[in-house]
Order: structure tokens, then sequence, then C-alpha cells
């Protein structure tokens, strides 16, 4: 005698992760899954963009400085363009007095990172006039996919009249 045997359906599913299809251990199917084909960029992986705070630079002339850099995290990329800006606040908003861009490996250091520095103008400050400063760090993976996400650093304040390089 023949045991009794249901009829079932079963669902494959599948991920695609840089054009590969992954399918889950519990899905059963008739006929082997084939990989998905996808013409999309490949995923970028982790990596984090980062910086130090703008600072007084310690060589002179008297400067605002700022440094920004990425650690590689899951990501296959090897360099990336790092690109940092040093903004002052003006009223509602910021504007752009410096700039700077490197291409380095991951990591930070005085070697693996871009840096961007403002020289304070010459000129009467009164005693309790400061001035808000921050920096906005990008990175541009290369050879891979990433996002376009900026970090921004904590604004500071400081005794440097600001002068832009930049129109």
């Amino acid at each position: 005698m023949k045991p009794k045997t249901r009829a079932a359906t079963t669902l494959a599913v599948g991920l695609t992760l840089a054009g590969t299809a992954i399918v889950p251990a519990h899905a059963a199917s008739p006929e082997p899954v084939a990989p998905v084909r996808t013409t999309a960029a490949a995923a970028p992986g982790l990596f984090v963009t980062t910086g130090d705070k703008v600072h007084y630079s310690s060589t002179p002339p008297p400067a605002v400085s700022g440094h920004g850099w990425w650690l590689k995290g899951t990501t296959k990329a090897t360099k990336a363009k790092v690109q940092i800006w040093i903004e002052v606040k003006v009223g509602s908003g910021w504007r752009v007095v410096a700039y700077g861009t490197k291409t380095v490996y991951p990591g930070g250091g005085s070697a693996r990172r871009a840096a961007a520095r403002m020289q304070c103008a010459a000129g009467p400050i009164g005693r309790d006039t400061k001035y808000t400063y921050r920096s906005r760090i990008d990175v541009d993976l290369i050879g891979h996919a990433d996002s376009n996400e900026q970090a921004v650093t904590q604004a500071l304040a400081f005794k440097c009249l600001p002068v832009s390089r930049l129109p």
C-alpha cells in the first residue's frame, strides 16, 4: 500500500545581493533557481565618513582648519576621494570659506586624510566677537557605488575673522 501524499505548493524566495541570488535553506523548489541578473551597480558595502572638529591650526599664521577621512568597514573599495569644506555661519545659513580634497586609503592619520584651512583675516575683532565654524565631509569611493550622504561636524565658535577663498 502506498503512503498518502499531499500535494504541496512551495514558493522559492530569493534575495539579490550584488547580482547573486540567495535562496533560504527552508525554501524548496522542484527546479534549481537561476541567479538573478542585474545591471545595477554593486552594493557599496559599509564605510564610515568621519573627521575631526574644526580647530585652530597648530602651524602659523592663525587659521581654522579641519580634516576628513574614511574608515573601510565592509566595502571592497580600497581608495576614496575625500572632500572637506569649512563653513562659517552667516545669518541662518552657512558659507564655504575653505576647501580641500585628496584621494586616500582608509584610516586617517596625516597621510590618509584631506585637509582644509582658512587663514584668519587681519582686522579688528571685538573682545567678545566670535564666528561659528563647522566642516562638511564627503567620501566618494573609487570604482564602487556609494551614497551622497555627507558628515557634518559640530559647530564651534572662534575669534577668527573669516576670509572666503571660494566664490
